[in-house]
């Protein structure tokens, strides 16, 4: 026999090692998603509470629970990922509940209901692993948690995940904020479930509704079919589309395909574990295909079936894949040509845009005017804000400053960087976006008139304006702000 000794790996020290798989708030609250949808869930509830000193979120299902025995082996970290898992089932490392919830809190508890009606409960706490350096799990309810499932109203089957000593996540408004832009990513994540019915995710008081990342409805999408590809005894099902030039898009159109970082964060491959959306645009590293404006419209959806995930590496956390050699060329073939006709799209000469045609209930800041056979932009006059400066005692001031900013609009150069951008500019983050958005809100607010029933008029209409009503929940935080300042 050799000779060796045995070397375990310090509990406390692995699990703060397992927190750094990289879980962001939307992936994390995925992964719990994921197991009420195997444990048959038809709704999904997810509560919290954002108070200082005593935040905590919540993850409740309807599903068919678990007995004690169940839930101690589903608290048991990792399983053999090449066993054979039933249809309908999302996980496969047996790590999703646990490490999506310590990636984003100090203490996991689960209290179950399964057909038997008992109650069981399993907490992780990261601290008291530490403290003993061994992998202890409580099975009783602390009073808190006791507290807690009380306010739940937690009493028939089902699960509920509860994350407590929030670390990762803030509290307070901080807390809200992160949970409102994850609700809008789950939208897309299970967008499927949603949209046929099988599954209701409410987040605090909210239904969620589904995105559309593709628009199929829409007359002017081109939907390229579907093909299916051979790998392995599996039949991966790809289907190419291209989304309508923005300018023929409806309010509704855009309330529906607005996704989280912007269409042009989301362009390239969506690929599906079943009905489950696992990775929501990027071009899977292909050689010269990268995010660009003029390619912004190009989708590839790919479904996988059971099992096929394994041979196109999906990560733990559902967030990276990597498809298999045998067919990568292929998919480049199909990913080239959309993102073709996406870039057509942008340089046909022959598209419709009208120019007088707006968005119901937006106020659009600038008109598009036919002068002397050129199209020129001008400020919107009628713009109720615009109106309000040019009713003051600055008013020439006002007119002469936007005739200066009308005569010197590079719109030749607009037009150019929009359709071709810089080489090697990366895109800004959707966080950079909306604080720059946001800051130019606030200084426009500073500006308004100082009688409140007036300034409040105007900051609601304002808010109707671009590009100020993409981040309606954000921008209404401000002014309801402002309006208690005043007060």
């Amino acid at each position: 026999m050799p000779e060796g000794e045995r070397l375990d790996p310090y509990a406390g020290d692995l699990v703060e090692s397992l927190r750094a798989l990289a879980y962001d708030l939307p992936t994390a609250l995925a992964d719990l998603i994921d197991n009420s949808i195997t444990a048959k869930a038809s709704t999904v509830w997810i509560r919290y509470c954002s108070d200082p000193g005593q935040s905590w979120v919540a993850v409740i299902d309807d599903g068919h629970g678990m007995d004690d025995a169940q839930l101690r082996e589903a608290m048991r970290f990792a399983r053999a990922p090449t066993k054979e898992r039933a249809r309908g089932d999302l996980g496969r490392f047996g790590l999703g509940l646990k490490t999506a919830s310590l990636s984003q809190a100090r203490m996991l508890t689960v209290l179950s209901r399964g057909s038997s009606g008992s109650l069981a409960a399993r907490t992780w706490d990261i601290d008291e692993i530490a403290k003993r350096q061994e992998w202890y799990v409580r099975s009783d309810i602390d009073p808190e948690a006791r507290m807690i499932l009380d306010q739940l109203g937690f009493t028939g089957a089902g699960t509920v995940v509860l994350w407590r000593r929030l670390d990762k996540l803030d509290e307070g408004s901080a807390l809200r904020r992160r949970i409102q832009v994850a609700s809008r990513e789950l939208s897309l994540l299970f967008h499927i479930y949603l949209e046929r019915g099988k599954l209701k995710l409410i987040v605090g008081n909210t239904a969620l509704q589904p995105a559309d990342p593709y628009l199929r409805g829409h007359s002017a999408t081109q939907d390229r079919g579907s093909e299916v590809l051979e790998h392995d005894g599996h039949r991966i099902v790809v289907n190419p589309l291209v989304l309508p030039h923005p300018s023929r898009l409806s309010p509704r159109d855009v309330e529906k395909a607005r996704l989280p970082g912007g269409f042009l964060d989301r362009q390239g491959f969506y690929i599906y574990r079943e009905e489950r959306l696992i990775l929501a645009g990027g071009w899977l590293g292909f050689s010269g295909m990268n995010k660009s404006n003029h390619t912004r419209l190009a989708r590839v959806a790919v479904t996988l079936p059971p099992g096929a995930d394994l041979s196109w590496e999906v990560d733990v956390r559902k967030s990276f894949v990597r498809p298999p050699n045998q067919i990568s060329q292929r998919l480049a073939e199909l990913a080239e040509d959309v993102r073709d006709r996406s870039t057509r799209v942008f340089t046909h000469r022959g598209t419709p845009v009208d120019p007088r045609r707006t968005l119901e209930g937006i106020a659009p800041v600038w008109q598009q005017v036919r002068r002397l056979g050129r199209l020129e932009y001008r400020i919107n006059r009628g713009h109720p804000v615009v109106a309000a400066l040019l009713t003051g005692a600055d008013a020439k001031k006002v007119e002469g400053l936007m005739r200066l900013v009308e005569t010197y609009l590079p719109a030749d150069l607009i037009m150019r960087e929009v359709s071709d951008p810089v080489p090697g500019a990366e895109p800004e983050s959707l966080t950079e976006e909306a604080e720059r958005t946001l800051a130019g809100f606030r200084e426009i607010l500073q500006g308004l008139p100082s009688d409140p029933v007036e300034r409040a008029a105007l900051a609601d209409l304002l808010a109707q304006s671009e590009p100020f009503s993409r981040y309606p929940g954000l921008v209404r935080e401000i002014i309801d702000a402002d309006l208690q300042k005043e007060t």
